[in-house]
């Protein structure tokens, strides 16, 4: 007997993923809890373990593959060595001939192994567009590829078996190669023969063309198009249901930062080299501090009902390759500098590697993100649901400021509260951030 491995949903609101690695190769032997595979969601990498024991027969979908749907199969595992393609379950669908992606599809990469035989035959697909009774051998992957960027499957030459065309050879089609003349849509910009009438540019016959070479000099419609990847999607999906769905409203407030550098700067050298507090340490715990003291901050929109929370889940937003995550530092409030600063420096770590699991980025109530290493004076932020505010972080400024009638330099940053007007009202906003200031600007009463 055979089983069908699925694309889980490793985060609630995953609903696509993409194959970073298999740890197992066809014909292994798998064990329950074995990692068999690294699954890339929205925000992170994760280790997908089998359920399941037997032996690893077939992977449907190639290492690499990205966009794959939840529940849509991945791998066969086989119960026992005697078990041959013979067993499979097509009621499961693992002959892949009842679903619209894969219908009459074959699978991408082939494994080499011969301890288990072909599970999935070599089935050919006809194309609705070819009436020349030619069929088309081609894998999933490469088809969905294919059809996203709208090329002619007739143009492609498979170097697969039988002539398969694989990944490879999608991504290595050039379309210009087949096609003589090229119009573009706007402006009336025709090209034939490598000349275009309209602009008087002269395209060498030599040099292929491409949509992203066509070039309308008067409009400078001159760019590159990049697909979405799965991560920007999703926060443009939650940046937009923020920005159409809070009532928010923004608050700013200046606050010296002078004592507490110089508490700082002490702390840092009474404890050598043993650890390093940033000014992000401090106003971690400054604002669950405040959160404590205004606990209306500390809860979030839920539907009918506002929650209201115990303890203090602050996330630190993170810059990642092409895009952004907030790790969430939880119970704030039973924490020291000191276990703060080790606790963001392994989740920063991690976040920029792709490793956290879901529950270390999502929640909390409240986000910080500080951009004063940019020089960014002050800044508005967006809530970043269930989340119910977010602090945005300027950089610190020298400014002259009269003290006992003299003349003094002061350092202050700005600090903007961005907050859910359905539970925050303005001056429960200001009331957190008149307290934050009082502690930034006395930092021994922490010590309180």
């Amino acid at each position: 007997m055979s089983i069908t491995i699925y694309m889980p949903a490793l985060s609630p609101t995953m609903e696509m993923g993409n194959i970073v690695k298999w740890h197992k190769a066809e014909g292994d032997q798998i064990l329950s809890g074995d990692i068999i595979a690294e699954i890339e969601t929205d925000k992170a990498v994760m280790e997908f373990e089998s359920a399941d024991e037997g032996i690893l027969g077939k992977i449907l979908i190639a290492e690499g593959s990205v966009d794959v749907k939840v529940n849509e199969p991945i791998a066969i595992i086989l119960e026992s060595e005697n078990d041959t393609i013979e067993d499979l379950d097509t009621s499961n669908n693992t002959n892949m001939e009842a679903t619209d992606d894969n219908e009459n599809s074959i699978i991408d990469e082939e494994s080499g192994e011969d301890v288990v035989r072909e599970l999935v035959n070599e089935i050919d697909i006809k194309e609705t567009d070819i009436d020349d009774g030619n069929r088309i051998f081609i894998s999933p992957i490469a088809k969905r590829i294919a059809e996203d960027n709208g090329i002619e499957l007739t143009d492609i030459r498979g170097t697969g078996p039988n002539g398969r065309i694989l990944k490879k050879d999608v991504e290595a089609h050039n379309p210009d190669d087949n096609v003589s003349t090229q119009t573009s849509v706007g402006n009336n910009l025709k090209l034939e023969s490598g000349v275009s009438l309209e602009s008087g540019l002269r395209l060498e016959d030599s040099s292929p063309l491409t949509k992203a070479d066509i070039i309308n000099e008067g409009n400078n419609l001159n760019y590159t198009a990049t697909p979405i990847d799965t991560m920007r999607s999703v926060i443009a999906e939650r940046l937009q249901q923020s920005n159409s769905t809070i009532p928010s409203y923004t608050l700013n407030i200046d606050a010296s930062i002078k004592k507490l550098n110089e508490v700082r700067k002490k702390m840092n050298d009474d404890m050598l080299d043993e650890i390093k507090l940033s000014f992000n340490h401090f106003l971690i715990k400054i604002t669950s501090m405040a959160m404590l003291h205004t606990p209306e901050v500390n809860a979030s929109w839920e539907g009918d009902q506002i929650h209201s929370y115990n303890s203090t889940d602050i996330g630190l937003a993170v810059a990642i390759e092409n895009g952004l995550i907030t790790p969430i530092i939880r119970n704030v409030e039973n924490k020291g500098l000191h276990k703060i600063s080790t606790e963001i420096q392994d989740l920063i770590s991690r976040a920029r590697e792709k490793r956290l699991i879901p529950s270390e980025y999502q929640g909390g109530t409240i986000s910080i993100s500080n951009l004063g290493s940019y020089g960014i004076k002050s800044f508005t932020s967006i809530i970043n649901p269930p989340q119910s505010s977010i602090l945005s972080i300027g950089a610190s400024r020298k400014v002259p400021v009269i003290i006992d009638d003299a003349v003094n330099i002061d350092e202050l940053i700005s600090i903007t509260l961005t907050a859910d007007h359905r539970l925050i009202d303005g001056a429960v906003g200001a009331k957190f951030l008149a307290f934050m200031k009082r502690l930034i600007e006395n930092p021994n009463l922490m010590l309180l």
